[in-house]
């Protein structure tokens, strides 16, 4: 990997990371120069992320304007979840016939960390703290499959994701995430299923009604 490479990767992380978390927000236009001064890299490695990023869905190109942070919809967060119920169902389908102790104590010690956040104040911190454990519940599952490409793309749709939470005021909440740990115990592929179908579908209702 070059240094332009490198450098085009730590602003592509960081900028994806502020759109993400709402430190940058829909409709702000991204000027060329702030940004080669706010993370310290040149207009290359800037240009290059903003084009990832425009790819992606995180920006549009605006012709003699820049780059614009787009906006999440409510046809943008029914596809996700569309995506999710159908790559989550297959995942934790496969991870319920692999799945070994040591996986499970992972989800375990996941699901009592967000139990004890649940007793913290509410605020950003504690909602910052949930999306993560919640991010780190499916990714355990989605690798115990073995399929990398998988991960990948729960991951992504899982970060999509990340701009709507302000809308689920249930993100700090372990009682589904322990409904699916019983199913995944018991090795019970069709039950591990349908109570991940329900978790993703309850989710998907709370922030669109929401939003």
């Amino acid at each position: 990997m070059t240094k332009t490479d490198t450098k085009k990767t730590i602003a592509y992380d960081q900028l994806k990371r502020n759109i993400i978390s709402g430190e940058v927000s829909a409709g702000t236009i991204l000027n060329e120069a702030e940004l080669v001064q706010g993370l310290g890299v040149g207009k290359t490695p800037i240009r290059e992320a903003l084009i990832m990023l425009s790819h992606e869905g995180f920006v549009d190109a605006m012709p003699r304007v820049g780059y614009v942070v787009t906006r999440l919809t409510i046809q943008d967060m029914l596809e996700i979840f569309a995506l999710r119920i159908l790559l989550e169902v297959e995942a934790i389908g496969i991870a319920a016939e692999r799945i070994t102790e040591n996986d499970i104590g992972k989800l375990e010690d996941n699901n009592k960390k967000e139990t004890a956040l649940t007793k913290g104040k509410p605020g950003a911190s504690l909602k910052e703290q949930g999306y993560q454990l919640n991010r780190e519940f499916h990714l355990t599952i989605a690798q115990v499959t073995g399929n990398q490409r998988l991960v990948h793309l729960i991951q992504g749709l899982i970060d999509d994701l990340e701009r709507a939470l302000s809308f689920d005021p249930y993100i700090v909440d372990p009682t589904q995430h322990g409904g699916i740990i019983r199913c995944l115990k018991k090795r019970d592929k069709a039950q591990a299923q349908a109570a991940m179908r329900q978790h993703i579908e309850e989710t998907r209702n709370r922030i669109v009604n929401r939003f």
